[in-house]
This record gives structure tokens, sequence and C-alpha cells, in this order.
């Protein structure tokens, strides 16, 4: 197995307790060094890690000469330091959201295309076990056509940290949206037409967004409805799957599905005359509704790093392909265009 050399940037929340682990676990990586501009962090990686740190990328990509920079600095930093790991000859990992605009984003594979080198981000919750045993509950076809997809992220928050801060790229809509966005791009497998969205900053002490309420449709029509709410004592259902006979709703690692078989159903005479037979509101027809679950905990999750591996030292094909990031920030991009309007 080839291993992959590997500069991680940030040493933060996602850097410290995700990516740095992950690398040096994998026998597909060689953690070669860090980065951060915080000397205490860089004294940390070397006390458990025994591992080279540095202040300045750049500095450390001339003497490292690493396979790999993932990075996991805060998203403006994003597209800047990518660009100058593929000028050094260098693929890149880099975390969600991709960068902190479309225009930032075309650079970034504009970069990757004129330098001839990989690029790849972390979007990590399509890997997730609710979401692999979501696939197999659609695989076999019990909900029929789906018509709706509805997304909920709920918490009662009062985020005071970077990430409640506009000038820093935070808020939910990057935040928790670039996770459900994708994710329902996934599940549809398709791009996104008439977004809608409003943003509102409610418990947060900064003035990013907390109250995320996004609504698109796909290419054929299919609805994503997106609440992320970090500012509701009430949790709401993760997730709630709408099909033409029947739907699934993901409530305490359970899948809960209700359907019907569409050809166990009596014939109804269809009755469009103004008056109507006994002044009924319906034709009282029985329902023959089949229920089942489907426990989390009986799949696992996508290795990432595994399919992180195949991309970068295999040249198997992206996990995430590039154009899917680019979706998922064309879609961040159009959300917040619509709620300035």
């Amino acid at each position: 197995m080839k291993t992959l050399r590997t500069v991680v940037v940030g040493l933060g929340r996602i850097g410290w307790k995700t990516h740095i682990p992950r690398t040096h676990e994998h026998t597909g990586f060689e953690l070669a060094a860090v980065v951060d501009p915080l000397q205490e962090r860089l004294d940390e990686a070397k006390s458990d890690y025994d591992v080279a740190g540095y202040k300045d990328l750049a500095e450390c990509l001339e003497a490292e000469r690493p396979d790999l920079v993932t990075i996991a600095s805060p998203t403006l930093f994003h597209t800047d330091q990518a660009i100058l790991a593929f000028e050094r000859g260098c693929d890149v990992f880099t975390d969600k959201p991709m960068a902190g605009s479309l225009e930032e984003a075309d650079r970034m594979i504009d970069g990757m295309k004129r330098t001839g080198r990989k690029l790849m981000v972390y979007q990590p919750r399509r890997a997730d076990a609710d979401i692999v045993a979501l696939e197999t509950i659609l695989n076999r076809d019990l909900l029929g056509p789906i018509y709706m997809i509805k997304a909920t992220r709920s918490n009662y928050a009062r985020r005071h940290d970077w990430q409640a801060f506009l000038k820093n790229g935070g808020g939910m809509l990057n935040n928790y949206g670039a996770h459900v966005i994708d994710q329902g791009l996934y599940l549809t497998g398709e791009k996104a037409a008439h977004i809608s969205c409003t943003l509102r900053t409610i418990a947060a002490l900064g003035d990013a967004d907390d109250v995320v309420k996004a609504v698109f449709e796909t290419e054929s029509g299919i609805i994503v409805d997106v609440d992320i709410n970090m500012a509701t004592a009430h949790k709401m259902p993760p997730w709630h799957i709408l099909g033409k006979y029947g739907s699934a709703v993901l409530e305490s690692g359970i899948w809960n599905v209700k359907f019907y078989d569409p050809g166990a159903l009596d014939d109804v005479a269809i009755q469009d005359a103004l008056a109507a037979p006994g002044r009924s509101y319906s034709s009282g027809e029985f329902i023959p509704w089949q229920e089942t679950t489907v426990s989390v905990s009986d799949y696992e999750p996508v290795n990432y790093y595994d399919r992180c591996h195949e991309y970068f030292a295999q040249d198997k094909a992206p996990y995430v392909p590039i154009d899917q990031s680019r979706e998922l920030m064309r879609v961040l991009e159009e959300c917040r265009k619509d709620a300035a309007r």
C-alpha cells in the first residue's frame, strides 16, 4: 500500500479531533507535519504525535515535500492554502465548506486543473450510518417515487466562538448547511433548482445565522426541505423521507417506515361532479398499511479515509467528485443571495 506523506493545516476542533488522529491511525497515511499559528498547539502535536510543527504553510511545504495537504483551517483560508499546495506539487484534501464563496471554489478548481493535482472535499455526513441505512430502504423501493426530503438539525445554543461571526465565514448555513444540503443532493443524485432561503440570527451571540430555512427542488422536481435551528428548546426528527406510497422517519436511531403496496388497493370510482356522494369528504377506502423498522446501529458508516486513500493513492474515482462539491457551493451561494433579497 502506498503511504501518503500528509501535512495537516489547522489544529482546531476538526483538525485535532478528526483529521490528525485518522491520518495518524490509517496505514495509508504518514503524518509528516502540522501547521498552525499557535505555538502551544504545535507543542501539543509534538508531544502527542512526535511530529514537526510549522507556523507558515509555505515553509512547511518547502521543508517536508508532502504528497497530500489536509486543510482543516477556517473556511476563509482554504482557497489560498489549497492553491499554494497545488503549486508546490501537492494534492489537497480540504474540510467543508470547500471555500467562502463560489468564486473562491472555482479558483481552487482552476488551480487543481492548471497544476494537474487532485482535490477532494471532506463531506462526511453522506457517509454516516443513518444515510447508509436509508439507502437500503430506498433501494427496496418501499416508498415509491420520492417527492420530498425533509432534513432537520435542531438544538438551543448561544454560539460565541469564531463560527458565530460572518467575518470569519461562520453561520449555520456554512456549518451544518454544508452537511445537510450535501446529503440532500447526494440522496437525490441531482442538481438543485428553484432555491429559496431565509436566514436569522436568534440565539447566537455573533452576527452569523443560527436559524436556516432552505428549500430547493431538484431537476426532476424532488423537494428538499432543510431546517437548521439552533434556537429551539424542542428537538425535531432529523429526517422525514416522503414517497408516493409511504414515508420513513428517523427517531432515536431507528428508521420507522410506513408504506403500502399499490397493487393491493381496490379500484376507486372517480367522482368529479360538484355534488359529493353522501356529502363525504373521502372515498372511505381502506389503505393496507405495512410497517417496518431499520436500526442505524446495524450499519457501518463509510470509512472516509479509506475512500480518501483510494482516490489520492490508488487513482480510483473520488468518493465525492469535485463537481458535486461545486454544486454544493453553488446552492450555498444561492441561499445567501435569496436570503439577502
